[in-house]
Order: C-alpha cells, then structure tokens, then sequence
C-alpha cells in the first residue's frame, strides 16, 4: 500500500486466530475420511454424510511452479514427501487437524497428477470442473522498468490492431503475423508507488523508474504454448516456465512490441481513447525519436496457462479453439466489460438458482455429500474477470452457509468441539 490510507482491514483478516494461512505451501493432495460412524461426525456434516478433509501439501522448493520437475522430486524426496495440514494450535491428534468443508478456486487444481498445481481433486469432481471450463484462455505478461518515466498521457491503454473484440486469430500463423501486445498499464501509477518526481520520493534522490505491465494478446500466448507446452509429449513429465526462457523469449518479444508501438504511433486504441491524439495517430502524444524512450533496467515475463476461461458462447465447435497436451485453449474474443451472465454453457442468474441443483444453474460448482466446491470466474455464469469470480465466490459462500445452517449444533457445539472428545477416546 504504503500511501498512508490502508484502513488495516487486511491485518485484520490475516491476524484472527481462526485463520491459518500457509505460506510457500501448495496443496498437493486432499483426501475425505468418511468414518461418520462416531458421535458427532453426523451432527458437522450438512448433507448428513460424514466425513472430513484431510489436505496434504508440498512446502519449500518442490512447491513452486518454475522448479525443474527433477529438482522438485529430490526436494520433496529430502523433505520426506508431503506434510499434513491444518490447525498447528489444535493438538496431537490428526482429526483435529482436517476440515469440514474444502472449496477450490483454481482451476488448474483438476489437473491430472501430472500438473505441479494438481491438489488430487476426486476425478468425478475434477472433470465436472473441466466441463464447466472448457476451454482456457492463455495470457502472458511480462512487467517492465524503464529508467525514466515514459513520455505519453496516459497509464493504461488497449491494443486492437489485430483480432480485437470478435476477432479470428487461432495461433496457428508465423509468429510475426501474430499481434503480441494486447494491453499495458503503467503499475507505478498506482497510489504509494510513485518515484522520486512524484510524491514522497520528490528530491529526496530516491529512485524514479517507470515500471508497466505487458499483457499478451491470447493468440500470441497459444504460439508460445504449441511451440513450449506443459507437458513433455514423450515422458509426460510437467514442463516448468524457466526465468531464462521467461526472460529472453516472451518477456523481450513483448517489450520490443510496446516500444514499437510508441515509436511507430499506430496501434493505440481507436482514436478518442488517447489523449493528445489529433489524426488518429500518437503524434500529438509521444515522441517518436528513439532516444525519447528510456532504457529498460528491469525486465520479468510469466506464463499464464489459465489466465481467463473462456467465454461461454465458444464451446467446442468453436473455430478458434485449440488442444495442446489434451488441454483445450480457445483464443475467441468478446466484451469482457460490462460484466453480465454470459449465453450459452452454464451459469444463472443468482435469483434463478437458490433451489436448483443442475450445474448449469448455479455460479459455482457443489458436491453438497462431500462439502467439496469449486468457484470463481471459471465456473460463473458471467463474464471472465475479477467481478464475476467476486460473484461466485460470495454464491458458493451462502451455499456453505445455508448447508451449515440446516444443523445449528454444528453451531452450537463450535463445529469441531465433538471431534476434540472423540480424539480423547
């Protein structure tokens, strides 16, 4: 944050006892125990099944997604493979340790095992999830820190000079016939990020870099997935994004196409979206000389695989879609503002959907037997983005709740207070 206005609410959240959060840490694993044979198991589970969640996960090196798939086994080979989690403040006993109910909300979770961010969702979950999905939207980003402060008006700003809002483009073309870039925003403009010309910073010789956010047009990102997929075609092994290739394949190839679109003044919008802009072009706006654009000081590239899912008109008739490593990605555009129910595969309106239990009625996936759940903007109904998976986070919250709430000595006995005696036993 650092511009003095944070209200504390995050510390807030991050400081009460009830949450744990683990840090480093990816689930690898999640396993039910349905022994709802002893006192109390009956009265936690709102379905009246039984049962708890055990969830297992990697730490340390074996836990992150760019590790080498060799370097990973021997970490988690020296580590003594997964550990347990759950409440560290709950005792000895394993029960206490494990959770009523678990909701997933990356969709790359339903992954076969072969992914690094697989948590082993029970199959007859994981591909109603995929169902749902179908296919993904591929992304890369790369973030760039100028020496000095780029000369241009603005601080966001769309690319449309290739595909654009129902365009065609499939990745199946020479990548210099692919558009790369499809937006960039200036991330040093946000509150409590400004530089010494700016701000707290002003004369006090603190450093002024102008740091921007690329982001890939989908198109380009499925040339670099066929060309470096996920998974190793003859072994099958998870293929790590590396910071060297990261760093001199995407992450360069997207800078060099935004300094050419400040230099060549094409490109930008569509004309009233520039200020500055006369003739529909970027003369009135940057300088086109060269040395006007500052040397870059810092430069990072990430591979997003899922970044988005995609719309929900494209199912799998459509022509822009594409299968790599049995992973179906779809680069066909639409509106992605305002956010609205989609037509087409799944999703409702939330008033449509309190009392249905079709999936496709629903913003978010359930398993109400096993308390298992899926959300966010991959199972919505609405558009891809942050307000839709907001939605069905808060959908699938009130769904949980509403199960709970059909026992109140769930409630009353403090959820796990039977399971804290039956581990006395």
């Amino acid at each position: 944050d650092g511009d003095g206005d944070d209200d504390g609410t995050e510390e807030t959240i991050l400081s009460d006892p009830i949450l744990e959060v683990f840090t480093g840490t990816r689930v690898s694993r999640i396993e039910r125990r349905a022994d709802g044979g002893d006192d109390g198991d009956a009265a936690h589970s709102a379905a009246g099944g039984g049962g708890k969640w055990s969830l297992f996960g990697t730490s340390g090196t074996a836990a992150y997604h760019d590790t080498p798939e060799s370097a990973a086994e021997s970490a988690l080979a020296e580590s003594g493979g997964d550990v347990r989690l759950g409440r560290r403040d709950r005792g000895d006993c394993d029960r206490d340790r494990d959770y009523d109910a678990v909701v997933l909300t990356d969709a790359s979770s339903s992954f076969g095992t072969w992914h690094r961010a697989s948590a082993g969702v029970p199959e007859d979950f994981a591909s109603r999830v995929r169902e749902r999905v179908g296919a993904r939207v591929p992304l890369f980003s790369a973030m760039v820190a100028f020496e000095g402060r780029l000369d241009v008006p603005f601080d966001a700003i769309s690319f449309d000079d290739g595909g654009g809002i129902g365009g065609s483009g499939s990745g199946d073309d020479d990548d210099d016939d692919i558009t790369k870039l499809w937006f960039a925003a200036r991330s040093s403009s946000k509150p409590g990020m400004r530089g010494e010309d700016e701000g707290e910073g002003k004369g006090k010789g603190m450093p002024s870099r102008d740091c921007w956010t690329l982001v890939s047009t989908p198109e380009y990102a499925l040339s670099k997935i066929r060309e470096t997929p996920m998974q190793d075609p003859n072994t099958g092994e998870f293929v790590p994004q590396s910071a060297d290739y990261l760093t001199s394949v995407p992450g360069p190839e997207l800078e060099r196409a935004f300094r050419e679109a400040l230099l060549t003044r094409s490109g930008m919008g569509d004309g009233d979206d520039v200020p500055g802009r006369t003739d529909g072009t970027m003369a009135a706006a940057v300088d086109p000389a060269p040395s006007a654009l500052p040397e870059t000081v810092y430069l990072d590239a990430q591979r997003w695989g899922s970044a988005m899912p995609c719309h929900r008109h494209l199912d799998e008739r459509s022509g822009t879609r594409r299968t790599v490593s049995g992973v179906p990605y779809d680069t066909g555009r639409a509106p992605l503002a305002p956010t609205r129910m989609e037509e087409g595969r799944g999703g409702a309106a939330r008033s449509e959907k309190d009392d249905d239990d079709d999936d496709d009625a629903t913003n978010f996936l359930a398993d109400d037997d096993r308390m298992l759940f899926q959300a966010g903007d991959m199972v919505s109904g609405y558009t891809p983005g942050f307000e839709g998976a907001a939605i069905s986070g808060m959908d699938a919250a009130e769904h949980i709740l509403r199960l709970l709430r059909r026992d109140e000595s769930f409630f009353m006995s403090g959820g796990n207070q039977a399971n804290e005696t039956r581990c006395k036993r």
